[in-house]
């Protein structure tokens, strides 16, 4: 009896040898096939995403008109171009509301300040640059509120002699100063901790304060994070800072895989995360590619921009507005001097 059951167990590897062999000859002859048509397998890879990319994305931004009345040109045409980067941080104290109070005073609108989150999940407005300063190590995730607050960011900036002192400001506290503003700005928080413990904050904080919401685009380099915001919040404006090419071995050996990045970038994560506007570095910004990422409806920004001739430069020829650390020396109020 034995011999029976030896017998069909042999005959059960047969049929799976054969089984197998058919296969690795199926998927030869699929690529014979396909290589005899000469269809490149990273254009066959490159559609599947994007058809998959069309059953993932999110719906674009429904506040596009919002959006275009936060940038729009205002009556003062010149004080439309610049964003002052964590307030214009050259001027006054970066990230506080100082540098915010003397941007309106200014006549400037639009103003960039980073977030944070702390060990015990409030979310601030600093960055690490500020705990550097003040003689403290890690990321702002690894103090406390109580620790934060104890820091003046006014005494360690150059020109914080000629303000009062100021401690690291919560997201509550930035959202009722701006509240008491005549005109209140147009804000970009910049996030500087994309974990799952900021974002569920952020959007618990956003979604109980509609008019902050109104007036804020959530900026942030994680394609993911913007993804995971927008998908709880659909109503929040979000856009992408983009690092540069530069700083991204791969891209810099061949100019054909900095194309095809830029296209993935452009063409199926914008649309899939539904992002509004898009942060670029100044030194890989043209003209051409402005027209690409306004054509697929993502209004391009360039940083960091601080030189009065290159801010001339991008409000006459590329006209693209830019992300700047200091606001007095902007061309108009030069050309007054």
């Amino acid at each position: 009896m034995w011999w029976r059951w030896c017998w069909l167990c042999l005959k059960m590897i047969y049929k799976l040898f054969c089984c197998t062999i058919s296969l690795v000859f199926f998927c030869f002859n699929v690529l014979w096939f396909f290589c005899n048509l000469a269809i490149p397998w990273c254009t066959l890879t490159l559609v599947a995403i994007c058809v998959a990319s069309k059953f993932v994305k999110l719906q674009r931004s429904p506040n596009e008109k919002r959006l275009l009345s936060l940038l729009n040109t205002p009556d003062d045409w010149p004080n439309y171009w610049p964003i002052a980067n964590r307030g214009a941080g050259y001027d006054a104290p970066e990230n506080s509301q100082a540098a915010v109070k003397k941007c309106l005073a200014r006549g400037y609108r639009n103003v960039l300040l980073d977030a944070g989150i702390t060990a015990c999940g409030e979310i601030v407005i600093a960055n690490r640059l500020t705990l550097e300063r003040a003689g403290l190590t890690g990321n702002l995730s690894h103090h406390t509120l109580h620790e934060l607050q104890q820091l003046s960011i006014t005494e360690q900036h150059p020109m914080g002699s000629q303000y009062d002192r100021e401690s690291v400001s919560t997201l509550k506290q930035l959202a009722d100063f701006l509240e008491e503003q005549n005109m209140p700005p147009t804000l970009f928080l910049h996030l500087q901790d994309t974990s799952a413990l900021m974002i569920d904050q952020l959007q618990k904080f956003m979604a109980a304060n509609e008019t902050f919401t109104q007036r804020t685009v959530v900026i942030s380099r994680s394609p993911l994070a913007i993804y995971q915001l927008r998908k709880l919040r659909p109503e929040i404006i979000c856009g992408l800072w983009h690092e540069s090419y530069l700083s991204l071995s791969i891209l810099k050996s061949s100019t054909l895989i900095t194309s095809i990045y830029g296209a993935i970038l452009r063409n199926i994560i914008a649309p899939v995360i539904g992002i509004s506007v898009v942060f670029l570095n100044k030194e890989e910004f043209n003209l051409h590619i402005g027209d690409l990422w306004r054509n697929v409806g993502v209004r391009p920004i360039v940083y960091m921009v601080n030189s009065p001739n290159e801010k001339r430069y991008f409000q006459k020829t590329m006209k693209t507005q830019y992300l700047t650390d200091s606001l007095r020396s902007e061309p108009h109020l030069l050309m007054k001097a």
